[in-house]
């Protein structure tokens, strides 16, 4: 095998491997990616608060929900209401649970995540 070859076959092994390895994002990078990727929910997010509001007009309070970024494939499991920060009625914490259940950060990064949101 010629030197060259040797050396397009190295090359195409490490970016092989480097694609399989994932993004390994910085602190603030995981957080502005993570809030970029829940934004994509804000109108179900806005949705969960006015049907709650149809309920009560005087709903006050906020949700504080926790989750898992999962390595490897970026999808948001263990979506849970942190009930000691959170002040506003379950139901608006059961909505916003399931508005961001199911999402996938991409790429995923090879770390795993475990984020804290307040809404």
């Amino acid at each position: 095998m010629s030197d060259r070859k040797l050396h397009h076959l190295i090359a195409a092994s490490l970016v092989a491997a480097a694609a399989c390895t994932g993004t390994a994002r910085g602190l603030e990078a995981y957080r502005a990616d993570t809030a970029r990727l829940l934004d994509t929910r804000s109108a179900q997010l806005q949705s969960c608060y006015d049907d709650a509001l149809k309920a009560n007009d005087k709903l006050g309070g906020s949700v504080t929900v926790q989750f898992v970024v999962e390595k490897n494939t970026g999808a948001i499991t263990k979506p849970a209401v942190d009930p000691a920060r959170s002040s506003a009625p379950p139901v608006l914490g059961t909505c916003v649970v399931k508005a961001i259940d199911g999402l996938v950060l991409a790429p995923p990064d090879r770390n795993e995540g475990r984020a804290t949101f307040t809404y």
